[in-house]
């Protein structure tokens, strides 16, 4: 029996295996082949999630979505808790709070390092949302998670005290509101936190302290970045006019508007207050710059009242002629006129409903 045929059977199989074997290994167009297949998604990922937080530092929250959601696409398995947490605050940014609250969630979900500043964001947004108990539970994770040394510090009792303001615990709000200023008043230099302190103060109606929180504000040494000095003006105006000093009221205003000519709510209280001394043609005149800068998406319902308040006006100019008070009233009869014209100026505000609404009321 000849072995030839089984040599011959072995070398084929010998042969063959060693073909496979050589194909398996990583020559040059496999090695090309091996690398684009298993190619990790992290450069696009990456990529993405620096152009969205980019973007987003640049106020084009749309821009920064798209992006932050691409990185979040190319992430391997999802995994991208910065993306996610910039794609949270862009959302934020943009007032679509329940996207917010799926973004900021993921993020807290994935995260390994500290997660005050998720944790920070979801309170506020929760805040917004009325969902006081979340919005609680979240400030607690903060607070557990940063130190007093912590930067992020006073921006948690911020939060704390917009939560407490929400729920109408103005009190407590205020003390928020303080610890995140600091122990020295000398050495306050946070405009935000500032000024809440000092509409919480108006809308637990002390109003002369906080009249002078305010005036402080105006003459602090310390720099105030971004401080809106309009803003401050109309709230010493309603102090002042609360107090019953109508030309002080007037003055404040006034210097509002030299620093914003378009500020709606400056000029809104000006038309309710010259309407209520009957100075009609000035009142229609504010009542039209309210107008002028309000925008109807926001500010729909209150255009409306006040579109009717100048027709009313406007039929009482054409059919009468309004006399000039007299100047010689008896002090008696001064004060009546003085306490008319209170309860008119009382009346429209009650009418003209959420006024306005970064003031204190």
């Amino acid at each position: 029996m000849s072995l030839l045929p089984e040599f011959a059977k072995r070398t084929s199989l010998t042969l063959m295996a060693g073909l496979v074997c050589l194909m398996a290994l990583p020559g040059p167009q496999n090695a090309v082949h091996a690398k684009t297949s298993n190619k990790n998604t992290k450069d696009p990922a990456d990529k993405n999630c620096k152009l969205g937080k980019e973007l987003y530092k640049k106020g084009d929250y749309d821009g920064a979505i798209d992006a932050l959601l691409q990185s979040t696409y190319f992430a391997r398995n999802g995994y991208a808790p910065e993306a996610f947490y910039y794609l949270g605050l862009a959302y934020k940014a943009k007032g679509q709070d329940l996207k917010a609250v799926d973004a900021l969630t993921h993020h807290l979900q994935q995260t390994i390092e500290k997660a005050a500043p998720g944790h920070l964001a979801l309170c506020q947004v929760y805040t917004r949302l009325k969902t006081f108990d979340k919005a609680n539970e979240q400030i607690v994770m903060a607070f557990g998670d940063s130190e007093y040394k912590d930067p992020i510090y006073p921006d948690l009792f911020v939060a704390q005290g917009e939560l407490n303001e929400a729920q109408g615990n103005f009190g407590g709000a205020c003390d928020c509101y303080l610890r995140a200023l600091g122990d020295h008043k000398s050495q306050w230099d946070r405009y935000y936190p500032w000024i809440r302190y000092a509409e919480c103060l108006m809308k637990l109606k002390d109003w002369i302290k906080a009249y002078s929180t305010l005036t402080e504000m105006t003459k602090t040494s310390n720099p105030l970045v971004g401080i809106k000095y309009d803003r401050v003006y109309l709230d010493m105006g309603i102090c002042m006019l609360t107090k019953g000093s109508h030309q002080g009221a007037i003055e404040n205003w006034h210097k509002a508007l030299e620093y914003e000519p378009d500020n709606k709510e400056v000029h809104l209280q000006l038309a309710m207050l010259f309407e209520a001394e009957k100075h009609l043609s000035s009142a229609v005149k504010e009542y039209r710059h309210f107008i002028r800068c309000s925008k109807d998406e926001v500010d729909g319902p209150r255009r409306r009242q006040v579109e009717q308040r100048i027709a009313t006006i406007e039929q009482k100019l054409a059919v009468e002629n309004v006399a000039p008070s007299p100047t010689n009233l008896s002090p008696y009869m001064r004060n009546q006129e003085q306490m008319e014209v209170d309860s008119r100026l009382q009346e429209q505000q009650k009418q003209l409903k959420n006024l306005p609404s970064d003031a204190g009321f």
